[in-house]
């Protein structure tokens, strides 16, 4: 097998980049034996890691070299490449983004060598095309889909008649799923209607930069009297992370912001009395910016709810982004992405960020998705990147002990040494990097099942293995 060492340098590792600016630097290259390559070829882009489905983009592509490389020789080329515009650079709980320099070597008949740089980019203008924000259906449109629900209500009645007669068991089917979600979608759409009358909300400022304001307005006149326990907006931001597809689609929401403002407190409201709210609720001075990358998102939301004792609450959602600040200098735009966003217990996405990833990621899953993506080298690198140097603790079964030891492993401990072991399930196999000291426990562990604790610290692609350090 041929035997290509590749590395990047960037000229300017420490640097805040911005989009359609040049990353520059060298990919150097280093054989010990005759290397035939097809293609050198260099990339700017960036990928997504974390809880969801993995995203990625290119800026953009070129080949540096192709031919023959002589064995012992070390060779550097130069490379120029567009940073991509969109999306920012960003470290979260679920979600992480990053711009990456990636270099691969095509070489026939076997693996393709590849390396990583990565460098932090902070936009400073919005991306060009956004989605069109959601907003409250008011007047007509709301009467039209209130109509339509208590359509869906009668007609979900009659079915579940007409179909007792005609056919027991499609009726039971229907009156026990059919009916009560019919008559869930009523409640939460038409009876606070019933005593709020049509309630309007606007949101004026669709998009806001960090530190600035959004304002909203509220209004409605209730038909009738009625107590009001309070009426609040929530300002959350939250990133939603989508994993699997199809039947094993799943949802993850992690909120890191919120702040709740009171518009009105208990009271009770007459019958005709005008209700209107304008009000304004401050963004973070270190909000991150919204994105939309695929299965992985940045949201912020403002929440409103009217909270009516013994009664289905009034509530809406209005979406807005959060984009740089077109108006202000580039340096304190810097500033403000740089500072840790809070979370809504006051603590910090620096000091809880990837604690937070640790203790909510179990092994299991880990494994799960590896298991899953075997023979395909491309998505087993991402998810490695994603995990590499968390702990866990996992069950394992010894399969060859001793197998190896020395430094011929950069992972093995000084004096230590590498096990082949597997994980009980799904059965990922293992090589697990132990201290000296634990030599003779796992020298004597037979076929018994072992609960450990390590780090994932990369992975074995010639023997298809996950490489774990064992802590001692």
């Amino acid at each position: 097998m041929a035997n290509c060492d590749l590395s990047i340098e960037l000229d300017e590792p420490d640097r805040i980049y911005r989009g359609g600016e040049k990353v520059r630097g060298s990919v150097n290259v280093e054989t010990d034996t005759s290397v035939n390559c097809k293609a050198l070829e260099v990339q700017s882009g960036w990928r997504t890691h974390g809880r969801g489905n993995v995203a990625k983009g290119t800026a953009e592509k070129v080949t540096l070299f192709s031919g023959q490389w002589e064995p012992g020789r070390r060779e550097a080329y130069r490379f120029e490449l567009t940073v991509a515009d969109w999306p920012p650079s960003y470290h979260g709980s679920y979600i992480n983004v990053d711009h990456y320099i990636d270099v691969r070597v095509k070489i026939p008949w076997a693996f393709d060598p590849k390396a990583s740089a990565e460098y932090i980019v902070r936009p400073y203008k919005r991306p060009e095309t956004i989605k069109n924000q959601s907003t409250e259906l008011t007047g007509c449109i709301g009467n039209a889909v209130a109509a339509i629900v208590i359509l869906a209500l009668i007609a979900a009645f009659g079915g579940m008649i007409a179909a007792l007669i005609a056919n027991p068991f499609a009726g039971l089917f229907i009156g026990v799923f059919i009916v009560p979600l019919s008559a869930l979608l009523a409640a939460k759409t038409v009876l606070p209607k019933f005593l709020l009358g049509n309630v309007e909300s606007e949101l004026m400022t669709p998009e806001v930069h960090p530190g600035g304001t959004v304002n909203v307005k509220l209004g409605f006149q209730p038909k009738r009297r009625v107590n009001i326990n309070r009426i609040t907006a929530t300002l959350n931001g939250s990133e939603v992370a989508v994993s699997g597809s199809g039947s094993n689609r799943t949802t993850h929401r992690k909120q890191f912001y919120q702040t709740e403002v009171e518009l009105l407190g208990t009271t009770v409201i007459e019958p005709g009395d005008q209700q209107a709210f304008s009000f304004d609720i401050p963004v973070p001075s270190d909000a991150p910016y919204s994105f939309d990358l695929a299965d992985n998102d940045l949201k912020w939301t403002v929440d409103l709810r009217v909270d009516i004792p013994r009664w289905p609450d009034w509530t809406k959602s209005l979406a807005f982004d959060v984009f740089p600040d077109q108006d202000a200098a580039p340096e304190e735009a810097d500033r403000a992405r740089l500072a840790p966003m809070d979370h809504a217990d006051g603590s910090s996405l620096e000091q809880t960020g990837q604690q937070e990833i640790e203790s909510e990621i179990t092994f299991v899953e880990t494994a799960s998705h590896l298991w899953d993506s075997r023979g395909d080298d491309q998505r087993i690198d991402l998810l490695i990147d994603a995990v590499s140097g968390m702990t866990f603790d996992m069950d394992v079964f010894i399969e060859r002990r001793l197998l190896y030891s020395g430094k011929e492993d950069p992972h093995v401990y000084d004096d230590g040494y590498a096990v082949w072991a597997r994980h009980d399930e799904p059965p990922l196999p293992l090589v697990l990097y132990i201290p000296r000291h634990l030599a003779d426990e796992y020298e004597q562990a037979g076929r018994d099942r072992l609960t450990i604790r390590g780090a994932v610290v990369g992975w074995d692609h010639d023997h298809e293995r996950l490489q774990v350090k064992v802590l001692p």
